[in-house]
């Protein structure tokens, strides 16, 4: 009788309660054993807007569905992150998880949670051990890598080809080669890079300084930049704003993707994460016809690593739910995923071994060996407090020297005098 006997001597009703009774304790006991982090069904995410906010978004339903936690996610843009991540965990962390750029974990790890008993549940070897560096400082891990970013060379093969020239492997050699290809009465310049207000700017001017041997910081804890070594990479760095785009001082790392994809950049160095969307042949002109390496040397192989990491806030009040995301954001899962995300201005790649060397990986990043060799060479900015301060300092005066409002030398005297200013020397 629809579906349920009845037993000699019980009623239907007395079933019924029975059934009702034995639900209530199933659903009593489904509480209990539901862990503590899925208890708490929200958490509050600081991330990066445009550049990578995309590929996130795109694979949160997966994360939301496979946990029930919701993800609220509240993003600014490069220029604004860190000074609203630094308000929301100085002022009582707002947010419970913080994707962030590496050079930012030593200034925030006070309000960070240490990740070090967590990490040793997860397979820790099968990430790449420089990304590793990038969220560690003073002994302890404070958040997991997610984008394994670095600086790549990115050249035109055909353009290369057709002028009989080598792919360079050091900076004298890239000069000459971007001169050579240098016809701005076609809209074609020699090398693209930012070198302007853009905090992309002191980088590219960061790595040719660190190609030539200098530190910003040195290991006895004073600014190098205003040495011979720092002289002849700002020469260099000069010498490549020549052969740029006209409106180079306004450019940022979009802009840099962009002269690449419109054929008019023979060469850039442009972060791994920027290369994707080069090979996309419904967005470039370009896609198939590039060549990708390490960046050149000076006296040495420096590209800048920048590697986007994920860390928890210390007082956050769901600890447990915010290390479920973080695990599964810089899992192999959400790797492979994100590899293969059509992403229209910059990717997520991922920094397990297992994920970039994955065949499906291989084939869609045609980049994927350059980004491996430079990851290997990759130099951290210094892994101080200070160094946010520090890179604003850089950017400022980097703006001035290249609209001429200082010379080259005066400009090194007050990048070194500036440092040692923010470091109390």
């Amino acid at each position: 009788m629809n579906g349920m006997r009845v037993v000699k001597g019980v009623s239907r009703k007395t079933c019924r309660g029975y059934a009702y009774l034995l639900a209530s304790l199933a659903l009593a006991l489904l509480v209990v054993t539901v862990p503590a982090w899925a208890q708490t069904k929200t958490l509050n995410l600081s991330m990066l807007a445009g550049f990578k906010e995309d590929v996130l978004r795109a694979n949160l339903p997966a994360f939301e569905k496979k946990t029930g936690i919701k993800v609220v996610v509240d993003s600014a843009p490069l220029g604004e992150l860190y000074k609203k991540q630094l308000l929301s965990l100085s002022t009582g962390a707002r947010h419970d998880v913080y994707f962030m750029d590496e050079p930012w974990v030593p200034a925030l790890a006070d309000f960070l949670l240490p990740l070090d008993d967590r990490v040793k549940d997860i397979d820790m070897p099968d990430f790449i051990p420089t990304t590793v560096e990038a969220g560690a400082y003073g002994g302890k891990q404070y958040a997991l890598p997610v984008d394994p970013n670095v600086q790549i060379l990115i050249y035109r093969k055909d353009l290369f080809e057709k002028k009989g020239l080598k792919p360079p492997t050091t900076w004298d050699d890239l000069l000459g080669a971007a001169k050579a290809l240098h016809d701005p009465a076609k809209q074609q310049y020699g090398f693209a890079l930012a070198a302007g207000t853009d905090p992309q700017a002191p980088l590219y001017l960061t790595l040719l300084l660190w190609s030539y041997g200098a530190e910003l910081v040195t290991s006895g804890g004073r600014a190098g930049v205003n040495t011979e070594a720092g002289k002849k990479g700002a020469e260099m760095f000069l010498e490549l704003v020549k052969v740029a785009p006209p409106n180079v001082r306004n450019y940022t790392f979009a802009d840099v993707n962009k002269a690449l994809q419109l054929g008019q950049a023979a060469m850039a160095v442009q972060w791994a994460s920027g290369a994707k969307p080069l090979e996309d042949a419904s967005k470039s002109s370009v896609a198939g016809k590039l060549g990708y390496m390490v960046p050149p040397k000076g006296t040495r192989n420096a590209p800048m690593r920048g590697v986007w990491t994920v860390a928890i806030a210390k007082n956050t009040s769901n600890q447990a739910a915010a290390w479920e995301f973080a695990n599964w954001l810089s899992s192999k899962e959400f790797g492979l995923a994100s590899t293969k995300f059509p992403s229209a201005i910059s990717a997520i790649h991922n920094a397990r071994v297992s994920v970039l060397q994955d065949p499906s990986t291989k084939a869609a990043l045609p980049y994927v060996d350059a980004l491996l060799a430079s990851l290997r060479t990759a130099k951290g900015r210094p892994r101080l407090k200070e160094y946010p301060d520090i890179q604003e300092h850089m950017r400022t005066t980097t703006a001035r020297l290249t609209a001429g409002e200082l010379t080259l030398d005066n400009a090194l005297k007050e990048m070194d005098a500036g440092i040692n200013k923010i470091l109390g020397k």
